[in-house]
């Protein structure tokens, strides 16, 4: 995208006329913002006042998504999860030079949503986006807000749909305002300057994005993060019902990157529909409401983060082989891509464990392509959680209770049928010294110290004579040297 200064068209005096700095306040000097975007929940609808510097919400703020009570009768549909129908995409095709980008592509947007758009360079993310913009002229159905996009007029568009694009151009130096106060342009008639509302609009969203006080900065003076902060004021200043986002992290710090996100889902939860092209699944997964997977430019998952991230879905996307599980910390799904694994699958390696010794070791057996076993652990165990996500055959036994004769029984049983077995750097204590009973039966025993035995050792010094008479035929490392005995 590229703002040039003809497409700005504002004349010096427009801006003296509409108030310039002074718009919008009080006799007092204090401002006085009164921003809403039509057709959101709230009595206006979205109000930047909504929300708190971090992007999170205001509790007196609906989250629900629900249907505002001042959407026009006729203004768009209502689909079946009974909020507003804000887009609808059907048969949608787009060729370049004969070549067919976006194939069938088919879904809708309603009011609430913050959909996530994934997958590999290339997918047709951008192009799809662009399509909705009306920027790419396809074939098929898009609607906004219940119109067929090729009935409208640019400014229509305009008035229904703000894009950040991921690159954009500027040709001229204008400030900071200038550049925001271009998201006003589809409001004004032709060759009008600028209104107050339009500066107290403006100055509260750069507020709001951080950005104002770069206001009479130079836009080409500006750092990358910067300038994607100003860009994304710009399309909140444009007050559409539709956000589409194009790679919005673009260029931003990690901070600000969790900033946009939850401004984006703030949007979403007042009432807007929020559509971005995201490259970071996990921060997909993190924010958005519903993902679409893409590939070749068709869409292959529609759904919930958790219903679309799956291991068979990323394999399909982004030809990786990555095992996918629910993050105990964050308790939202996650992932691991594993790289490319080895072929020593013809290895077994048992490794003896406990308390999160154990998942840096099967974690990196695993991508070593070796056939593993573990155990003895307790339940609710860390190392039983990650065994359980890399799919690894795991002993388990009671947790605050010694090991149980089964249990011992089936630890030797799978030591004596493994290659190779490792004992962890792991305390000692009477619940788990049959892990060190079971490790004697190892037919090559490497055991990882990266700290001293007798300091791990609750035993008496019971554990610490069987550890030591181990040690006199293991291979002893550290965690660091491990990859050198695999």
């Amino acid at each position: 995208m590229t703002i040039d200064r003809f497409k700005m068209g504002r004349a010096k005096s427009g801006k003296a006329k509409s108030g310039g700095a002074k718009s919008g306040r009080t006799k007092s000097g204090d401002a006085k913002f009164d921003v809403s975007i039509p057709g959101v929940s709230g009595s206006d609808g979205f109000n930047v006042d909504n929300f708190k510097s971090d992007g999170s919400k205001h509790d007196s703020i609906k989250s629900d998504g629900s249907k505002p009570d001042n959407i026009k009768p006729g203004e768009a549909k209502s689909s079946s999860s009974g909020r507003t129908r804000l887009l609808r995409v059907e048969n949608l095709n787009f060729y370049i030079d004969g070549v067919h980008i976006l194939k069938d592509i088919s879904f809708e947007a309603d009011r609430g949503e913050f959909i996530g758009l994934i997958g590999p360079n290339g997918a047709g993310k951008t192009t799809l986006l662009k399509c909705i913009n009306g920027i790419n002229k396809g074939t098929g159905c898009i609607e906004l807000g219940g119109r067929d996009i090729r009935t409208l007029t640019g400014r229509q568009i305009a008035s229904k749909a703000a894009m950040l694009h991921q690159d954009t151009t500027v040709t001229f130096p204008f400030t900071v305002l200038d550049i925001v106060l271009t998201g006003r342009y589809h409001r004004l008639g032709r060759f009008k300057p600028e209104t107050p509302e339009d500066y107290t609009v403006a100055r509260k969203c750069m507020e709001y994005t951080d950005t104002l006080k770069l206001e009479n900065r130079i836009i080409n003076t500006l750092s990358g993060g910067e300038r994607q902060r100003v860009l994304f004021a710009r399309v909140l200043a444009q007050e559409t019902d539709l956000i589409l986002l194009d790679e919005p992290s673009a260029s931003l710090d990690i901070a600000y990157e969790e900033q946009l996100f939850k401004y984006a889902r703030g949007l979403s939860e007042d009432g807007k529909a929020v559509i971005a092209a995201v490259h970071d699944l996990k921060i997909a997964v993190r924010y958005c409401t519903r993902l679409i997977m893409m590939k070749d430019g068709r869409i292959i998952a529609d759904g919930s983060p958790e219903s679309v991230i799956t291991r068979e879905n990323l394999r399909l996307s982004y030809d990786v082989d990555a095992i996918v599980y629910r993050n105990r910390v964050t308790g939202l799904v996650d992932f691991h891509v594993s790289g490319e694994r080895s072929s020593r699958r013809d290895i077994g390696v048992h490794v003896i464990g406990g308390g999160g010794s154990a998942s840096g070791v099967i974690r990196q057996l695993f991508e070593l392509g070796c056939r593993i076993s573990a155990g003895v652990f307790s339940l609710g165990d860390s190392d039983l959680a990650c065994a359980d996500i890399f799919g690894v055959r795991a002993v388990a036994c009671r947790p605050f209770s010694e090991i149980d004769d089964n249990s011992f029984r089936e630890n030797i049983e799978l030591v004596k049928a493994a290659d190779m077995t490792i004992l962890c750097d792991m305390p000692f204590g009477s619940q788990n010294i049959r892990n060190l009973e079971a490790a004697a039966y190892a037919t090559e025993l490497v055991i990882i110290e990266d700290s001293d035995p007798q300091s791990r050792d609750f035993t008496g010094g019971r554990a610490l004579e069987i550890y030591n008479e181990l040690r006199k035929r293991a291979v002893v490392v550290d965690s660091a040297r491990l990859h050198e005995v695999l």
